[in-house]
């Protein structure tokens, strides 16, 4: 493999070369087999081991030949422990302003920062049948390497849209004609399982790790029950209570 693409592979883990670039790096079986599926016209490049290649789980793409490597030039290039054999390089999806609300609520995050917290909301905002997830900006890189592959490539499934501010993405939400907005606080508002809590239609804001919403009276205020004595949940747990009980019959 040339000293070209060994640079490119070197330097797409470091996030202000992914935005000049426009390019991101996809690693894993289940993140390439999604980007194969929903983005096929954005890979660039297609690594893979020789065993890969010869594997009932190669990826079969027309338009791209793989590079195929070693395993002990994979596991160089490899950004994992276990390296499954197959890395892609695509041009990162853009994100783009919302037109509507998403379906059947808005999920709002909230300068959520962590890539491993990021990854796990939207893949359990995929799971629960979300079309659409809302950033704002500030937020982590969802097209991140560690993002993508927490995520296990639901970013490829989703729409994602970015806002400048909370109060833009809150603003925008109302003019879509949202029933609610629901700002997640710790010890502070009804409680999720309050009859008056209801998602459908609704905008739902998950603040940062550290400081929570950035405008914590934004919206009104709604909280998981917690009799122990826990300060908070982490931000990618309390959203997946938040997202699994939306599927709950009210």
């Amino acid at each position: 493999m040339n000293e070209k693409l060994l640079r490119l592979l070197s330097n797409l883990s470091n996030r202000h070369y992914r935005k000049k670039s426009g390019l991101s790096l996809v690693e894993g079986l289940r993140c390439c087999r999604e980007a194969s599926l929903h983005v096929p016209d954005s890979i660039l490049y297609y690594f893979c081991t020789e065993a890969f290649a010869s594997s009932s789980s190669f990826i079969s793409l027309p338009h791209i030949k793989p590079i195929i490597l070693s395993d002990t030039q994979f596991s160089s290039l490899s950004e994992t422990e276990s390296p499954q054999g197959v890395i892609f390089i695509i041009n990162t999806p853009s994100l783009t302003q919302a037109t509507s609300l998403a379906h059947p609520f808005t999920l709002v995050l909230d300068n959520v920062s962590d890539p491993g917290n990021m990854g796990t909301i939207l893949r359990t905002a995929w799971a629960i049948g979300l079309d659409a997830v809302w950033l704002v900006k500030g937020s982590c890189d969802p097209f991140s390497p560690k993002c993508l592959r927490s995520g296990m490539g639901a970013q490829f499934s989703l729409s994602i849209h970015l806002f400048d501010t909370l109060s833009l993405a809150v603003s925008s939400a109302r003019n879509f004609g949202t029933r609610e907005v629901w700002c997640t606080l710790p010890c502070s508002g009804i409680s999720l399982y309050d009859p008056d809590f209801v998602l459908a239609n609704s905008c739902l804001i998950i603040g940062n790790e550290a400081n929570g919403i950035s405008i914590p009276s934004i919206g009104r205020a709604v909280t998981i029950p917690m009799p122990g004595h826990a300060e908070s949940l982490n931000a990618a747990q309390a959203a997946t209570v938040f997202l699994v009980d939306s599927l709950r019959p009210r």
